[in-house]
């Protein structure tokens, strides 16, 4: 049996939960449709409240558009630079909207964790609940009432290595026996 040390090197080599980072800087490599609707069809994967699928995308390329998206926030410039933008879109009219916010996180963590699985790199910009974040991306992609922007995702080859930081803090967890 392999001891604690040497399984845990294990997991965290092969398991892309444990290698996933935020990536911010790419190099020009293109990003193959391939991959990217690897990405989509794994966000497409992700569990939902009454399979409710709230989901939509956009996969954005035009290096006009990814320069204006970039600008709706004052923390996502580098954007314009990444060879692919997934616009996240939440669908406000499905079978079990109060519980739309969990169903889109869990589809952009199945996303990015494709995007580690295919050496890519990428990071989760934040567009909702922020309202003129919100409006400005609906005013660039023209969307219409029924759906509201949720995230955008930049996604390229990494233009170098992350180092990945252990995050598992045993002081957060209580055990009730």
């Amino acid at each position: 049996m392999a001891s604690w040390m040497e399984r845990k090197k294990m997991m965290t080599e092969t398991n892309p939960i444990f290698k996933r980072t935020s990536v911010r800087q790419w190099t020009n490599e293109p990003v193959s449709d391939e991959q990217i609707l690897n990405i989509l069809k794994a966000g497409m994967q992700a569990p939902s409240a009454m399979n409710s699928q709230p989901w939509q995308f956009i996969v954005i390329t035009n290096p006009e558009l990814k320069k204006q998206l970039s600008e709706i926030s004052p923390y996502s410039h580098f954007a314009a630079n990444a060879p692919v933008l997934l616009a996240v879109i939440c669908r406000k009219e499905n079978t079990c909207p109060p519980y739309n916010a969990i169903d889109m996180g869990i589809c952009i963590e199945n996303m990015l964790l494709e995007v580690t699985a295919q050496n890519l790199g990428a990071v989760c910009l934040g567009v909702a609940p922020l309202k003129d974040r919100m409006e400005s991306m609906a005013n660039l992609l023209k969307l219409d009432e029924s759906v509201e922007p949720y995230a955008l995702i930049p996604v390229g080859h990494p233009a170098r290595e992350s180092k990945v930081v252990e995050r598992f803090d045993e002081s957060r967890i209580t055990w009730i026996r």
